[in-house]
């Protein structure tokens, strides 16, 4: 009955988006109700799946971990590491009406990740197998494993994964320095005393409740054919999918204050896709960025340190930016080396034995792209 009245709630999503921060996820908003979206949708016509990528110790395993935490635990299967045919020779059913975490993408041969793309795309994963009968004589037999399932995934190498991410929404996690002083801050006041265990049990139990209470729905969006990506997006196909299932997702969790048509369809109404684009803009500006999340994030703190006027003329080398910007060498240099080949940096002055000199050659404007995406947006759909 409680978690009915929350589902009736006319500030759901910031209730939703509140419980989460009280269960442990400091800090990523833009992350964490999205993700928490995306794992109900096991229970939905259309299954969604989420890939995190960060770089190790960023926070990304955490995340998923806590938002499978305000899951019914019941319908909650993690995995840290998948041998090469688990999937493909697990149990009929096993995979029916289930949020799957995998802890470690990395840790996926490729063909546990090409069992995944099937149960993802598919819905189910079709093997020929040998088998003896009761007199032992051997045969053929077709083996089917069916799967209705949503899926949360951490990553420390997203580039890695194309053929995933194309079927996944695709988000970073925030790696500045204020996120982890918020996470630090969260696990000392932890440690004293000073967050109660038990409120943040109880935030999760909630969320698990109103998961429990939702039903089925097929969704009409009736302004579905108003809506228009960017054109810029890349694997746009696939993520014009992902959005639309997602804003149906979005009115799923408001059944209980949406209309029902005559035919038992479960109707979109305009707020729902203000919500959507609101909580679904960061995966879509990730296809449209020709860079990485962490690589992202990198380079706005140094476009940040250089200034938008010195970035003409001014030259910096390796250790100067690790020094500024507080990141390890190994980190530095792989940052650097993929702005290179994405042509946002050029080496301009140095030696490999003193020392290489950089300069910024493309200074793109994120804060103007991010205007442009979601006026976009919201006029197509919304005006």
């Amino acid at each position: 009955k409680k978690a009915i009245e929350y589902l009736k709630r006319t500030d759901l999503l910031s209730f939703i988006d509140n419980k989460l921060e009280l269960a442990g996820i400091v800090g990523e908003e833009a992350v964490r109700t999205t993700a928490y979206i995306i794992g109900t949708s096991y229970k939905m016509p259309k299954q969604l799946h989420a890939i995190v990528q960060g770089e190790s110790g960023s926070g990304k395993t955490h995340l998923i971990n806590t938002v499978a935490d305000c899951l019914p635990t019941e319908d909650v299967k993690r995995y840290t590491r998948i041998t090469e045919r688990a999937l493909q020779n697990m149990e009929e059913k096993e995979l029916l009406n289930k949020c799957v975490i995998f802890q470690d993408l990395d840790g996926l041969g490729h063909e546990a990740q090409f069992a995944l793309r099937e149960l993802q795309s598919a819905g189910k994963f079709e093997s020929s197998v040998a088998s003896k009968d009761l007199y032992g004589n051997s045969k053929t037999i077709t083996k089917v494993v069916h799967a209705k399932m949503s899926s949360l995934s951490a990553t420390t190498k997203g580039e890695l994964y194309y053929d995933n991410i194309t079927r996944s929404v695709l988000f970073g996690v925030d790696e500045s320095e204020a996120q982890t002083q918020r996470i630090v801050d969260y696990h000392n006041n932890k440690l004293a005393g000073i967050i109660d265990p038990k409120l943040e049990e109880q935030a999760k139990q909630e969320l698990r409740n109103m998961v429990r209470m939702l039903k089925q729905y097929s969704v009409i969006n009736p302004f579905a054919h108003l809506l228009q990506l960017p054109v810029e997006s890349k694997m746009k196909r696939r993520l014009n999918n992902q959005f639309q299932e997602f804003i149906c997702q979005v009115t799923l969790l408001h059944q209980y204050q949406r209309k029902v048509d005559n035919n038992g369809f479960l109707l979109v109404e305009k707020e729902d896709i203000r919500s959507a684009i609101e909580l679904f803009f960061t995966p879509i500006l990730l296809k449209v960025d020709d860079l990485d999340s962490s690589t992202r994030q990198f380079f706005e703190e140094l476009k940040k340190y250089i200034g938008f006027n010195n970035y003409k003329s001014k030259l910096y080398t390796q250790v100067e930016i690790r020094k500024a910007l507080n990141k390890s060498k190994s980190r530095t240099c792989d940052y650097l080396s993929r702005l290179r080949e994405a042509g946002f940096i050029i080496i301009a002055g140095g030696s490999e034995n003193k020392g290489y000199q950089y300069k910024i050659e493309m200074w793109d404007e994120l804060d103007k792209l991010k205007k442009s995406i979601k006026d976009q947006l919201l006029k197509s759909s919304v005006s």
